[in-house]
């Protein structure tokens, strides 16, 4: 699967997508828990509400318990403001 960050998580990863083969990665959840274990410092982003850091898969948003295979696109996306 490819995962991409946007925004600030661009400047925690130091990258701006990734390409993961890690059969342990079935769900949002496992993502997640994958992600930290690799980027320590996403602990206070991933640890708030479950939808704090948005996760879409092939261009739709979904939630914690959505299935992931290894053809998917997964973004990231931060809260942002604007004006």
């Amino acid at each position: 699967m490819i995962i991409k960050y946007f925004a600030w998580l661009k400047n925690i990863t130091n990258i701006e997508e990734e390409k993961v083969d890690d059969k342990n990665i079935t769900d949002v959840k496992t993502l997640k828990e994958f992600l930290l274990k690799k980027y320590p410092q996403l602990d206070q982003y991933m640890k708030k509400e479950d939808d704090f850091i948005r996760v879409a898969i092939n261009l739709e948003y979904v939630t914690t318990n959505e299935p992931l295979n290894s053809k998917d696109e997964i973004a990231l996306f931060p809260p942002v403001s604007g004006g």
